[in-house]
C-alpha cells in the first residue's frame, strides 16, 4: 500500500477537534441527565426504605403487642467534607433502627442500623421558625446516647456505629404502642422529608419549602397510618 494512500484515509486535525467538540457537547448535556437520573433513583430508594421500616414497626408492635421505638440517627460521617466525627451537630440525619422495649426500659435492637444512601438526607434544616420540613425531627431536643448510660449501665440501646463513629450519635425517636398508635403529640402534624444532601429548601412566593425533588412520610399520630408526598420523580 502506498503512502498517498495512507494519507487519504487519516482523519484530518480539524476533523479529529470537530469530532471532539461534538463529544464533548454531547458529554455536557448528558451528565446532569444521567446524575438528575441517579439522584431521582436514590431518593426513591432512601423513600422506599423509610416507609419500609416505619411500617414494620407499626406491624411488629401489632402482633407482637409490645412497644417498638424508632430511632433517627445523625452522626458526622468521616467521608463527608465538613462533618467531624465527634461533632454529630456538624452531620446530618443519615440512618434509622427500631428497637423493642422490655418491661424493664432498655431497648433491644430488632433489626440492623439501616443507612439511607449517601446522596440522601433525613431533612431538619429549620431555616426559619415556620419552615420545617421535618416535623418530627425537629421537636424538642435531640437525645444524647450520654443521657441513658445510667438507665441502661449495659448500652443494650446504644449500639455502635461503623466507620469510627461508634456513640458519638445523636437521634430522635418516638414509639409504637401495642394498639397501632404512636407517642406523637395527638394535635400536631407529624411528618418527615428525604432529599438529596446538598440541596437546599426552595423559596418561592415568599414562603419556604421543600426542595424541586424530595419524599415527604406523614404519620398519623393516633392510628399510626401513613400518607406518601412526592413530585413526580425524575
Amino acid at each position: 500500500m502506498s503512502i498517498s494512500s495512507l494519507r487519504t484515509r487519516a482523519f484530518s486535525l480539524i476533523e479529529l477537534v470537530v469530532v471532539i467538540s461534538v463529544l464533548a457537547i454531547i458529554a455536557a448535556f448528558s451528565v446532569p441527565a444521567v446524575t438528575s437520573l441517579l439522584q431521582g433513583s436514590s431518593l426513591t430508594q432512601s423513600s422506599q426504605l423509610l416507609v419500609d421500616q416505619i411500617n414494620l414497626a407499626r406491624q411488629l408492635a401489632l402482633s407482637r403487642n409490645t412497644i417498638i421505638e424508632v430511632r433517627f440517627y445523625r452522626y458526622g460521617d468521616p467521608d463527608s467534607p465538613g462533618e467531624d466525627v465527634t461533632n454529630p451537630t456538624l452531620g446530618k440525619f443519615r440512618a434509622m433502627q427500631l428497637f423493642e422495649i422490655i418491661p424493664a426500659g432498655a431497648g433491644i435492637p430488632v433489626g440492623k442500623i439501616e443507612e439511607f444512601p449517601n446522596s440522601v438526607m433525613l431533612s431538619a434544616n429549620r431555616e426559619t421558625p415556620d419552615s420545617g420540613i421535618s416535623s418530627l425531627l425537629d421537636r424538642g431536643p435531640i437525645k444524647v446516647p450520654a443521657d441513658f448510660a445510667q438507665k441502661d449501665p449495659y448500652h443494650i440501646s446504644l449500639p455502635e456505629l461503623p466507620k469510627g463513629i461508634q456513640r458519638q450519635y445523636e437521634f430522635v425517636s418516638f414509639r409504637f404502642m401495642p394498639d397501632g398508635s404512636t407517642t406523637l403529640g395527638a394535635t400536631a402534624l407529624w411528618f418527615i422529608t428525604l432529599h438529596g444532601i446538598n440541596e437546599r429548601q426552595s423559596t418561592k412566593g415568599g414562603q419556604v419549602g421543600p426542595p424541586p425533588n424530595f419524599f415527604t412520610l406523614q404519620i398519623d399520630p393516633v392510628t399510626g397510618s401513613t400518607k406518601i408526598f412526592r413530585p413526580t420523580a425524575l
